[in-house]
């Protein structure tokens, strides 16, 4: 399995579903996407352009979080951490589906324990 498909998998899983016209990625790079008809303050775009730390992306930047911080999707700064992240999910994968399993039960178990509210008193 190529590394591209698993970080594409990983971008998917923890996508902040949003986009935007420019972002600083947590390492500092911006990123930006001249082409989306996007409402640039006067001379925004310009700048950015002209910036040589600033990276032109053909589609809205999107984002990613998980351990708290957000990244840019199309930076790659962030692509060792999430290497080591999915190493240890793929080898803990049974132990994490047991986890998770536990969790929904403990959910269930809490709604289910809760008062039901009544309709059509009064």
């Amino acid at each position: 399995m190529s590394q591209d498909a698993k970080i594409e998998r990983f971008i998917s899983a923890f996508d902040c579903h949003m986009g935007t016209c420019s972002r600083v990625c947590y390492c500092g790079k911006t990123f930006y996407n001249p082409d989306g008809g996007w409402d640039f303050g006067k001379g925004e775009l310009e700048k950015l352009e002209a910036d040589p730390n600033a990276y032109p992306l053909a589609c809205s930047v999107s984002m990613v979080e998980f351990e708290g911080t957000i990244y840019v999707a199309d930076c790659e700064c962030w692509h060792e951490r999430a290497k080591r992240i999915m190493a240890f999910l793929d080898s803990h994968a049974e132990q994490i589906a047991d986890y998770l399993n536990g969790e929904k039960i403990a959910a269930i178990k809490a709604a289910e324990a809760m008062p039901t509210v009544k309709e059509g008193k009064g």
